[in-house]
């Protein structure tokens, strides 16, 4: 197959990582996205190449005459016929249903009878001896205008065609021993490469809702099945038939989700990625209890939390001391506080500046004009550039104190207004249902976006206007939920400690619990009550069971009065 279609994946491994198993797109999309095109290409080309020919539509008197019966005319005798027979069940059903006529019932009932009709006429052109369709070399038209034009359809849908073929064969859910990732590459347009830790990955839902994809999944099984049958596959198909496509969305412990839509054979994909998180949880979980367990109960070592990633970096403005840091990041704190891009604050700065710049050079050419004095048009100037500048640092100062600030427990929206009073929202982490990003495409060229935080309850929806960096800053958000739910699933296992270190106190207090010695005294004392009761009755059963019957009644008697007078002599000796 060509390597447009069947590409290899081009993925990045970290030391040590090693991919599984990857997903691509089903054929059925691509059939989709290309069918229109396909025909359109299909069309252009071929009316190209048929006028190119000779080609003619509607040749008359180039058949034979009063032939009825060929090969077409039957074929638009049986459209006839179908059409016919559709307008009568049409017609039976809403007869049955007792509708009244719609308001374009005529407009349908007149389709049906005008393609009849131009069937017909069909028929009869042929009769008369005209074709429809007729090549004649001498009217090839290979080079004319209207064959150029369909050539150069032909071909541009084509390219675009093959464009879409490629963006197709691009796109890919890959599944390695560490993480799950979305890699969508559109030529020449962009590069998008989402991924999850496979640390991080919650659940991993299939949904397809296509009877389509069922079909599909139930012919792959059948082909399956033969070919097993016939010696020509390996191993038997599964006892249950999987759909063909659907859609995969792999959720995170953040709100972050992967969606791959019109996966191809989704339910592999999804058992493999179910399949290696038992493994990493079969791995995980034991030892981080028992790391708990030594830190918290034996060593009363203090967990130290992992800091989450920080995706953005701090970039300083064109002009340092008039534009801060954006965004600014507290490493102590674990901290990150962004700001409006700094291009919003240099606009709102323009107007007072200008008012300067024009007031001054307005002022001059009164001077140069004689038409005010200098010692007044300087007078004039200065309360002019006063007021510019205080606009200037009021707006320095709005804009500085316009914060949006990302800790390890919650975010925060600050609006402060300038040497006056402030207003802020904060939501928990864990109050947030979705993060997404908005960039246009002026938005994408400089380097800023929107930021959007759905939040739960009273928090509301959080916007981050402007911020520089959009996607990382929607990726950093996401990694602090993240570690946020990760801390919180540590100290509910760390309250668990904290309950059985308690529990174990109360079992200490109630003497429930036994020391070494007075194991050894209980362990004695059982084995003394065994060799005193039990132990002569086991003997004198098994033997018993080993001597024949005739033997066994010779010297039941003896051995019982033996046995009676060991017991008799044993209490003797034990009561001195």
């Amino acid at each position: 197959m060509l390597g447009i279609v069947t590409p290899k994946v081009d993925l990045e491994l970290d030391e040590g990582e090693q991919l599984l198993h990857y997903a691509r797109r089903h054929w059925i999309l691509l059939l989709r996205r290309i069918f229109l095109l396909a025909l359109i290409t299909g069309v252009a080309l071929g009316l190209a190449l048929y006028r190119a020919l000779g080609g003619q539509f509607f040749a008359s008197d180039v058949g034979p005459q009063g032939r009825l019966v060929d090969i077409f005319n039957l074929l638009f005798l049986v459209l006839i016929g179908a059409l016919g027979l559709g307008w009568q069940r049409r017609s039976k059903a809403a007869a049955k249903k007792k509708q009244k006529p719609g308001r374009f019932a005529f407009v349908v009932d007149g389709l049906f009878l005008l393609g009849a009709g131009v069937l017909s006429l069909f028929i009869y052109f042929r009769y008369r001896g005209g074709r429809i369709f007729y090549i004649d070399p001498a009217f090839a038209r290979g080079g004319d205008l209207i064959n150029i034009l369909l050539i150069l359809v032909g071909l541009g849908t084509l390219g675009a065609l093959i464009y879409i073929t490629i963006d197709w064969a691009n796109d890919f859910l890959i599944l390695t021993n560490m993480r799950v990732i979305y890699d969508d590459t559109q030529l020449l347009v962009r590069h998008v490469k989402q991924e999850i830790l496979l640390e991080n990955v919650q659940q991993v839902n299939l949904s397809a809702e296509s009877y389509f994809a069922y079909f599909l999944g139930q012919l792959a099984h059948w082909r399956d099945g033969l070919l097993y049958r016939i010696g020509l596959r390996g191993s038997p198909p599964p006892e249950k038939v999987a759909v063909a496509y659907g859609k995969l969305v792999v959720a995170s412990l953040s709100v972050r989700k992967l969606v791959f839509d019109w996966a191809a054979s989704p339910a592999a994909m999804q058992g493999k990625i179910n399949g290696e998180l038992g493994k990493l949880r079969k791995q995980q979980e034991p030892a981080l209890l028992k790391r708990v367990i030594e830190d918290q109960i034996y060593d009363s070592k203090p967990q130290k939390p992992a800091s989450p990633p920080i995706h953005v970096e701090e970039r300083r403005g064109p002009l340092p001391w008039l534009f801060a840091t954006n965004p600014q990041i507290n490493f102590a704190k674990e901290e990150v506080t962004w700001r409006p891009y700094w291009i919003f604050l240099a606009l709102d700065m323009l107007a007072p500046f200008f008012a300067i710049v024009l007031s001054a050079a307005l002022l001059l050419v009164l001077a140069r004009l004689q038409l005010v004095g200098a010692a007044l048009g300087f007078a004039i100037w200065i309360p002019i550039t006063l007021a510019a500048m205080a606009r200037i640092i009021w707006v320095r100062e709005e804009h500085e104190h316009d914060k949006y600030i990302l800790t390890r427990d919650k975010i925060t929206d600050v609006d402060k207004r300038p040497f006056g009073p402030e207003s802020s929202r904060s939501a928990q982490l864990d109050k947030i249902q979705d993060v997404s990003f908005d960039v246009s495409f002026i938005e994408s060229i400089f380097g800023y976006g929107d930021v959007f935080v759905e939040t739960g309850g009273a928090g509301g929806k959080f916007t981050f206007k402007h911020v520089p960096d959009p996607r990382n800053v929607a990726t950093t958000i996401n990694d602090y939920l993240t570690d946020f739910k990760k801390r919180e699933k540590e100290r509910s296992q760390q309250s668990t400690v904290a309950l059985l270190r308690q529990y174990h106190a109360a079992q200490v207090d109630h003497k429930e619990l036994t020391d070494d010695k007075r194991f050894e005294e209980a362990v004695a004392a059982r084995v003394a009550h065994i060799l005193k009761n039990d132990l002569p009755a086991q003997v004198e059963r098994e033997v018993a069971a080993q001597v024949p019957a005739q033997v066994r009644r010779q010297v039941h008697g003896s051995v019982r009065r033996e046995v009676q007078r060991a017991r008799l002599l044993r209490k003797r000796s034990e009561s001195r």
